[in-house]
């Protein structure tokens, strides 16, 4: 025999409109996630240290 699985039911999660209508807008913009590190000035020195340069 198997015994019943128990369910659980997950709370409903409220968020203030205010706070969905601002995401809402934001979600549009696209945002540009660069890496400022890696620029030529890095990739050089790092091309130096290998003797590549």
């Amino acid at each position: 025999m198997y015994a019943a699985e128990p369910t659980v039911e997950l709370p409903k999660l409220q968020l203030p409109a205010d706070l969905v209508a601002e995401v809402s807008r934001r979600g549009a913009a696209r945002t540009d996630f660069r890496v400022e590190s890696w620029k030529p000035s890095l990739l050089e020195r790092i091309a130096q240290k290998l003797g590549l340069g």
